[in-house]
């Protein structure tokens, strides 16, 4: 009996040494090896400011930012008011953005100035063949007369319009006298608003600048009747040509839009 006890106790020690030896085998939590940061410390980064003299910093930034490293910590700050970009990254992606912005900070190349003069016809068949209109506009009437059935035609307004090319578009507005439209004053005074959108100047195959605009609208108020009127549609014209953009109808009337184009130097 006592030499199987003896032999239990051994067995048991045994397993407690077997045991203890497998944990002084485990490292500790606080032992183990941390993973490798993905950035880098304050240690390996240089800062670089750049005044940018031409274009927009918020702009000029996006274009930068792909040539940073991508290490956390690495950026481009933009300021608006200082017209600044502050940087902080490798010495060698500081020195690769700052041969960028010597490229890219540079004027941008003028932009020509477009003159559009707009003219709005009134045609009808009222018998008012006495009404003068401009010399420039003879050639459209000839055309216009061979083409509708109406054989008069009147000069509501024109406008001149001075714009470079944009995105953001144009909106304006005034009023013009048609005659005829109700019974009391001989001519009726009438709202009207136009705007651009998407305007800009290419140069067609043959080398000649055209303006496109992306759309061109033109509307009148509430006439007699509570009529309205309107054309909408996109455009190309050439420099000097005048196009007929539209025509609406008024009760036995047309409103007519005439555009011509002119690129300044």
């Amino acid at each position: 009996m006592l030499k199987l006890m003896k032999n239990t106790l051994t067995a048991i020690t045994l397993v407690l040494i077997v045991n203890v030896a497998s944990f002084a085998q485990t490292p500790s939590p606080a032992a183990q090896p941390r993973p490798e940061d993905n950035y880098v410390t304050e240690k390996g980064f240089k800062s670089k400011v750049f005044t940018i003299t031409n274009r927009d910093v918020n702009q000029l930034s996006s274009v930068l930012k792909p040539l940073l490293s991508g290490f956390k910590g690495a950026m481009i700050v933009p300021n608006g008011e200082f017209k600044t970009l502050t940087v902080r990254d490798f010495p060698e992606n500081i020195a690769t953005i700052e041969e960028a912005v010597k490229r890219l900070d540079t004027p941008s190349a003028p932009r020509r100035n477009i003159e559009l003069h707009m003219h709005i016809l009134v045609a009808s068949n009222a018998g008012n063949t006495t009404v003068k209109l401009p010399d420039e506009l003879k050639d459209v009437i000839a055309q216009l007369m061979g083409t509708l059935t109406y054989k008069d035609y009147e000069l509501a307004t024109s406008v001149v319009q001075r714009l470079a090319e944009t995105s953001m578009g144009l909106r304006s507005s005034g009023t013009m006298e048609i005659s005829g439209l109700a019974p009391g004053p001989p001519k009726m005074s009438v709202a009207y608003d136009y705007s651009l959108n998407a305007v800009s100047l290419v140069q067609n195959p043959t080398g000649a600048p055209t303006v496109q605009i992306g759309q061109f609208a033109f509307s009148t108020g509430a006439m007699a009747d509570n009529v309205r009127a309107g054309v909408q549609t996109a455009l190309n014209l050439r420099d000097g040509e005048k196009v007929v953009v539209g025509t609406a109808t008024i009760k036995d009337r047309a409103l007519i839009v005439v555009l011509t184009a002119k690129v300044l130097n």
